[in-house]
């Protein structure tokens, strides 16, 4: 392994990967849109999964998925090539997330998927493992639905989508330090509602 090799970290990955979709990005723009395919196919899986967790329903995750990529190519000048695109298309579909969910007037659970993203949780000991998880995941439900909408969806992104703080900055448009501060209450409130119900945890 050469010094070049060794030294290469995961910030250096992310910045060839933001020139290079850069690049791609302003080739679509000059007229060649068949290269947006190559966008579609690196992004649609991951993005149907995060809007599945999402909405709980998959043919609705993937209505979505199809409406944003239509979205971010009709406004694809507006991408800014400092960020990742997967960021951007993210927050697109997200919105569109938000928009069925709320006409549906109901949450769906949250499905923590990802073991090092999610909140270490405790629950009471009990002899029925299935019924410990749907307490579980009632109470997460019920205490996550008493966050305002603003923390709930830093939580989501943090622990759910496992975002670093500029990327949920960028994708809900807000400073990171509002990021911080919106996640510090959500967590806090969190702790309160679930310790409550008699489940302890950490994030």
């Amino acid at each position: 392994m050469n010094a070049d090799s060794a030294g290469t970290t995961q910030q250096d990955i992310a910045s060839d990967e933001r020139a290079e979709e850069a690049a791609l990005i302003e080739r679509i723009l000059a007229g060649e849109n068949r290269h947006y395919s190559l966008l579609v196919e690196r992004y649609q899986r991951r993005l149907y999964w995060s809007c599945v967790r999402l909405l709980g329903d998959t043919d609705e995750a993937e209505d979505v998925v199809q409406e944003a990529f239509v979205k971010a190519y009709e406004r694809l000048s507006d991408y800014d090539p400092t960020y990742r695109f997967h960021t951007w298309i993210y927050s697109i579909a997200r919105n569109r997330c938000l928009n069925v969910l709320r006409k549906r007037k109901v949450w769906s659970l949250l499905s923590f998927q990802d073991p090092e993203a999610a909140p270490i949780v405790a629950a009471r000991d009990a002899t029925d493992r299935t019924v410990e998880n749907q307490e579980l995941a009632l109470a997460l439900s019920e205490c996550r639905a008493t966050l305002p909408t603003e923390q709930r969806e830093c939580f989501d992104l943090r622990h759910g989508e496992a975002f670093s703080y500029r990327e949920i900055a960028t994708a809900l448009g807000v400073p990171e330090g509002t990021v911080m501060s919106r996640l510090g209450r959500a967590r806090e409130k969190m702790r309160i509602c679930l310790e409550s119900k008699g489940v302890a945890w950490s994030a």
